[in-house]
């Protein structure tokens, strides 16, 4: 069930893509999801698009490198997103900001195209909410104290935790205690 849900978005993605690039009509992407959705064997919307001699290997490569771009491009933002959250949460821990301000920053960055992203620390200084010695001073704060789990080795940034707290890891599921004095 998992499986199919990831190979449909995958198609969209590609059939998105091949539009995009302008390697298909849309009128020959929806004969090709048609026929895909009725054979009896699944087969991936690209080999469909080759056999029906819409486009050709060359084509197809091209699209599956546009899929990857894409994929590293979400997985980046993601993780800027998640280090912008925890960026948020030690600027009003420093008293530096206000959590109106973080939130109305917060709403720029969402609101800007995926290919302009901007990190929030950037927006809060343009906003002139931070400054950039403030920026550095939050960033070396959230470096704060890395905690890496015995069991699995995963790695947490308990920054905003109280010393002497207990949490589980998410991937192992281990009780961690955030040490009482630094490590």
């Amino acid at each position: 069930m998992e499986e199919d849900k990831h190979r449909q978005k995958a198609d969209s993605l590609f059939g998105q893509i091949a539009l995009k690039l302008g390697l298909v009509t849309r009128k020959q992407l929806d004969e090709a999801l048609e026929l895909q959705q009725y054979a009896k064997e699944r087969k991936p919307l690209g080999v469909i698009l080759i056999e029906l001699k819409i486009i050709g290997q060359r084509e197809l490569e091209m699209v599956i490198e546009a899929q990857k771009e894409l994929v590293v491009q979400s997985h980046t933002r993601a993780k800027a997103v998640k280090e912008d959250n925890l960026f948020g949460k030690v600027a009003i821990r420093l008293s530096f900001c206000t959590e109106q301000h973080l939130h109305e920053c917060l709403g720029v960055q969402e609101q800007l195209p995926k290919e302009r992203f901007m990190r929030l620390g950037d927006i809060l200084v343009l906003k002139g909410y931070l400054t950039v010695d403030q920026v550095r001073r939050i960033l070396d704060a959230q470096k704060g104290l890395i905690l890496y789990c015995p069991a699995c080795q995963t790695q947490f940034n308990v920054v905003m935790l109280q010393p002497g707290t207990t949490l589980q890891c998410y991937n192992c599921g281990s009780a961690l205690r955030i040490p009482v004095a630094g490590p």
